[in-house]
């Protein structure tokens, strides 16, 4: 009789164990995905005019660029450079020209939504396009908005008049 126990022990542990592990009969594993699709593109907006105050011959004109804006909607890890080009101020009466080579940009630091850092930069003579944000780090959607200053020399023998100028934002 003991041996006949032990062997029905040993049985029944040996059954309760396989049952625990048991494989199925048949299996089969389903590929699943998800696609996450961009919703838009890249695009910069800016303010459509800006004025400085009266100023004198032989100063500074200072101007307020305000609510500069990149939007990213690319849902991607693509970063991004915002840069500038500023034409010549042109005076509307005379004719007369402020050199947009001697203007100099001076962004602030960005405030920004996602995954991203923003890092302005400086812009001396931006006849020809000058990098004023880099974004880097990019993931999945962003935005950055900023402010702007510019430094518009104002020489001794400038003539009254009012001058123009053009600002084009752009971001790659």
């Amino acid at each position: 009789m003991r041996s006949i126990t032990r062997t029905t022990l040993v049985l029944g542990f040996a059954a309760a164990i396989a049952a625990g592990v048991a494989m199925p009969a048949s299996a089969v594993d389903t590929t699943t995905t998800v696609e996450v699709a961009a919703t838009g593109g890249i695009a910069i907006t800016a303010p459509a005019n800006a004025a400085a105050f009266v100023v004198t011959p032989f100063s500074t004109a200072e101007v307020d660029v305000l609510g500069i804006e990149v939007t990213d909607n690319r849902s991607g890890k693509v970063d991004w450079a915002a840069s500038i080009t500023l034409t010549d101020f042109v005076g509307g009466a005379t004719a007369a020209i402020l050199p947009a080579s001697g203007v100099i940009y001076i962004p602030e630091a960005a405030a920004t939504t996602g995954t991203a850092t923003v890092t302005p930069s400086t812009a001396s003579n931006p006849v020809a396009p000058r990098t004023v944000q880099t974004a880097t780090g990019v993931s999945g959607n962003n935005t950055a908005t900023w402010d702007a200053d510019l430094a518009i020399p104002v020489p001794a023998n400038t003539l009254a008049d009012i001058y123009t100028a053009t600002l084009t934002h752009s971001v790659l």
